[in-house]
Parts: C-alpha cells; sequence; structure tokens
C-alpha cells in the first residue's frame, strides 16, 4: 500500500475553529492511510479562541501536523501558505471543521493517482455529522434540500453514482495543476475552491465525484453566523460573475429575484396595482414549499417547522450579498 499511496498534503487555513478542530483532526490521524505519506499544514490566522493552543497539542504529539502563519485571516491566501510549503504531489482541500471518513484518502488520492491526467480532482459528499446543536441540524437539513439549492450546486449534491461536475467542496487535487493556474484568488475570501475550479475547468481539466466516501461538514451554529456566511457567499458569486461573466446561471439570479421580486410586489400593492390577497398567497406557497422541502429529508417536526424561516434566511441573506457584490465589489 505505501508504494501506491501518493503523498497528500491537506490545506487547512484556520480562524477560530476551537469547537470542532480536535473532532477534525482525530478524523485525519485515523485515516486508513499510511501516516508519512500524510501531512497536515495548519494556516492559522489570529484567532480570539483556543484554536492555536489546540493545533500546537497536536503539532507536538505528530511530526506530520505542521503548524504556519496566516496573520491575514483570509482563506485563500492560507490555502496558498499551506501550498508553499507542501511536499505532497497531491493536495487536500479541508477545513478545521471538517470530519473524514477512514477510506477518505483511498478512495480520493489513490484513485486520482491512476486516472488519467486531464483529471484535476476528485472529490465526494459533505453531509451534516449526526451531533450539532439544533441551528447547524435546521441549517444541515436545508442545504441538502432543493429549496436550499442542492438541484442547482453540486458542493450539495449526493449522486448514487459517479460523474464528473464542476465543483465539489472537499477535494483532492494534483499539485502540479494547482499551481499552473496559479493557485487560489486571494479576492476570494469564501468561495475560493469554486473560482479554483473555474479555472481548471478553463484550462481543460476535469473534476470527478464519487460516492465511495463522504466528508462531514459542521455548519453554523447560530443564526447570526449562518446569514454571515450566506451574505459571503452571495458576493463572493457576484465577484465570480464579473471575473468569469461566462459562469452566470439562471439559478445564481434568484437570490437577488427574491429580494427584488418580493419589494416589486409589496411596492404594487401598496400602489393599488396588485390585490390585498397576492401577498398572503405568495407566503402560503412558500411556506408549503419550505416545508416539503425539507420533509424529503427529515421528518422531525421541529426541523420542518423552523427550517422555513432558515430558508427565507438563506435566500435573502445570499441575495443581498449578491446584490451589494455587484454594486460595490471590486476584483
Amino acid at each position: 500500500m505505501v508504494e501506491d499511496s501518493p503523498k497528500v498534503s491537506f490545506l487547512i487555513p484556520l480562524l477560530n475553529e476551537e469547537k470542532t478542530l480536535s473532532q477534525c483532526l482525530d478524523s485525519l490521524l485515523a485515516l486508513e492511510y499510511p501516516s508519512e505519506k500524510m501531512e497536515i499544514l495548519l494556516a492559522i490566522g489570529n484567532c480570539t479562541d483556543n484554536t492555536r493552543g489546540i493545533a500546537q497539542e497536536y503539532a507536538k504529539k505528530h511530526s506530520n501536523i505542521r503548524i504556519l502563519e496566516n496573520p491575514t485571516g483570509n482563506t485563500s491566501v492560507g490555502r496558498n501558505i499551506c501550498i508553499h510549503h507542501a511536499t505532497g504531489e497531491m493536495l487536500m482541500n479541508y477545513s478545521g471543521h471538517v470530519i473524514a471518513e477512514k477510506n477518505l484518502l483511498k478512495e480520493l488520492a489513490v484513485r486520482l493517482q491512476n486516472l488519467p491526467t486531464d483529471v484535476v480532482a476528485v472529490g465526494c459528499s459533505n453531509l451534516s455529522p449526526g451531533k450539532q446543536n439544533f441551528v447547524g441540524e435546521v441549517s444541515g437539513a436545508a442545504f441538502l434540500s432543493f429549496m436550499g439549492g442542492r438541484s442547482f450546486f453540486s458542493q450539495n449534491a449526493v449522486f448514487p453514482e459517479e460523474r464528473y461536475t464542476d465543483h465539489l467542496s472537499f477535494s483532492c487535487y494534483r499539485k502540479d495543476a494547482v499551481e499552473k493556474v496559479g493557485g487560489f484568488d486571494p479576492v476570494f475570501w469564501c468561495g475560493q475552491d469554486y473560482e479554483l475550479d473555474i479555472r481548471l475547468r478553463k484550462a481543460g481539466y476535469k473534476i470527478l465525484y464519487t460516492p465511495r466516501t463522504k466528508v462531514y461538514h459542521f455548519k453554523r451554529d447560530s443564526v447570526r453566523s449562518l446569514w454571515h456566511q450566506m451574505y459571503r457567499y452571495g458576493i463572493a458569486r457576484a465577484k465570480m460573475v464579473k471575473k468569469h461573466p461566462d459562469t452566470l446561471k439562471f439559478f445564481h439570479l434568484l437570490g437577488p429575484g427574491f429580494i427584488l421580486g418580493g419589494v416589486l410586489i409589496v411596492l404594487l400593492t401598496v400602489l393599488g396595482l396588485l390585490p390585498v390577497w397576492v401577498i398572503p398567497c405568495l407566503v402560503m406557497a412558500y411556506i408549503l414549499m419550505s416545508m416539503v422541502s425539507t420533509l424529503q429529508i427529515t421528518r422531525k417536526p421541529s426541523v420542518v417547522v423552523s427550517s422555513v424561516l432558515f430558508y427565507l434566511l438563506i435566500h435573502v441573506g445570499y441575495g443581498a450579498g449578491f446584490l451589494r457584490g455587484i454594486v460595490y465589489s471590486k476584483l
């Protein structure tokens, strides 16, 4: 196995990850993969919690864990710092709030090594872990449903078979190809892996999805942090549209369209151009669609009912961020 296993460098930028970092590192150290063929690179920002202390304790005990400094806190910069220090021929795009199945590198890195060189990455689904707080549980169910974008955004998708796709959140890449296209763009504080995949595909490479392994991604554990995440995603998408106009799809406009359409309907109602009953009918339709969407993922009543507000937060947060990014953000 050792002779056939490529060396893999995990790229992990960290900023205030004390709640999940130990679980993340424990799962990586337990992988069914030769430890000498794996290095875990932690690019730490200016944390205000005990992330650094936890990382230092693990680095003392495990020689394949290295701590790097990322004073900017920028996720893209952190990943590029990791790439600069990486000694593996494969790069595993990762985060400090993710748990891996034990066969992760067997199914991603070893598989990638045996594929044609035009396949630049192999990735997998990311699901919610079994134990999260209620906010994480509801948002995890929401992101797996059609109202949360599962049908539109491949990083949220779960496919029954292998297939080529446009993007996966946690993929193993060929290092030489990532360096060839310039690594991660520091303009993108979030969504930088998606933007990297755009450039790789434009360079003629392919990204393969496999259902043979999974990672478990802790979702945001507060309403405030979930809002902030979706707002930043919206800004990042607007920046991608500006940098890569040819990647704009209709579903990217659903969030901003939701906001602008809602404002227009209210205005037309106030002006008397629409009957008053239109607004409550649309609200009821949104509630019913939200609950039906969540029922396809879980039958837990508290999650189904609460998900209505979470979809609203996701759609408005993403839409507001997109509009802000289109108007104000610069590349």
